[in-house]
């Protein structure tokens, strides 16, 4: 259904702040940065497949080139075998899109009257509109706030919306970005509730962006993980998570004081790297992979180099998306998108 091929962008992106002599003549400096290179993907038809990275990685420009509104400098992209550069109308009429959720929709008009604007762009018949957007409005339960000017609406709402307005023509492909951004917990449980309903028995493909891990984990069919514009690994979550080895991460919550767990786990030889380090007021949290299997746990608690420290626990982990994603870059994505070096 999706067909991406060598798919390249760069952009030229200011640097610093200009001299007053080159503000003047319009000549800032710049660098070039390339936002996507040479990336690939096939996605089937009625599949749920997730762009999992951080802020930067080339998500959204995926996104933008995909749904035509950005033409990419290399490469071959095309939705239902019609290409997104040559047949652009033919993959504009079969899409729906929602890029960064509440900004796809007019806050200025009511929740009817957007569903009735993005119909009319999509050339619905008055009759057909008004009977789809009776349905999609209960989908997204918003047909009691149908008429609600949309800035009356919660955050939640707003990204409600602007999905139900990327269905009301029934696309055969549907490319989300970040829909969850600014969401609490709650809505952005809601919201994924809401697109497993949607989407599950339905035929519709989605490729859906996010930098949440657990939001991968959840609703995607497969799944890539992208970092500065390149393709780290992709399969569906338990491919992904099984390719550090079954057996082999480690956690142990250890009470705080002076010793120094980090350097211990760090120099010990069953260890080959630390994935993550979480802190309580009273605990600190590592996990780690280690060389071994089934005698990890044992190895480390034995090890005269932890005689220091206070181990409250230490057990055999699942291997997480975090920590898959740490493995191959070296740096974890903090909860507002941006990359953390572990």
């Amino acid at each position: 259904m999706i067909e991406i091929a060598g798919l390249s962008k760069s952009f030229n992106q200011n640097v610093g702040r200009p001299s007053i002599w080159r503000r003047i003549a319009g000549r800032p400096v710049t660098r070039r940065v390339t936002a996507l290179k040479e990336l690939n993907l096939k996605i089937g038809e009625g599949e749920f497949f997730s762009l999992l990275g951080p802020n930067g990685a080339g998500k959204t420009t995926a996104i933008r080139i995909l749904c035509t509104l950005l033409l990419p400098d290399a490469g071959v992209c095309r939705v239902a075998q019609h290409d997104v550069v040559k047949d652009a109308r033919a993959v504009r009429r079969m899409i729906g899109v929602s890029i960064r959720g509440e900004r796809s929709v007019n806050w200025k008009l009511t929740g009817r009257q957007n569903f009735e604007y993005f119909a009319s762009l999509y050339g619905l018949p008055v009759d057909h509109a008004r009977d789809a957007i009776k349905i999609i409005a209960e989908i997204v339960e918003l047909a009691d706030r149908l008429d609600d000017y949309v800035e009356t609406y919660s955050m939640g709402m707003k990204q409600r919306l602007a999905i139900g307005v990327s269905l009301v023509h029934s696309p055969r492909v549907l490319l989300l970005d970040e829909p969850t951004i600014g969401l609490d917990p709650n809505g952005g449980g809601a919201l994924r509730a809401l697109l497993k309903t949607l989407v599950r028995g339905h035929g519709v493909t989605v490729l859906y962006t996010t930098h949440y891990m657990h939001e991968a984990e959840e609703l995607s069919d497969r799944l890539a993980i992208i970092n500065n514009g390149e393709k780290v690994i992709e399969g569906s979550p338990s491919q992904v998570r099984e390719t550090l080895g079954d057996g082999r991460v480690v956690e142990l919550q250890v009470a705080r004081n002076d010793f120094d767990v980090r350097k211990a786990l760090t120099d010990h030889p069953a260890v080959e790297e630390l994935l993550s380090h979480d802190s309580s007021s009273t605990l600190d949290i590592y996990r780690v992979k280690t060389r071994d299997e089934m005698a990890s746990v044992a190895t480390l608690i034995a090890d005269d180099r932890f005689s220091g420290a206070d181990i409250k626990s230490i057990n055999q982990v699942r291997p997480s998306l975090e920590d898959v994603f740490v493995s191959l870059t070296g740096s974890t994505i903090t909860e507002n998108g941006d990359v953390r070096t572990v």
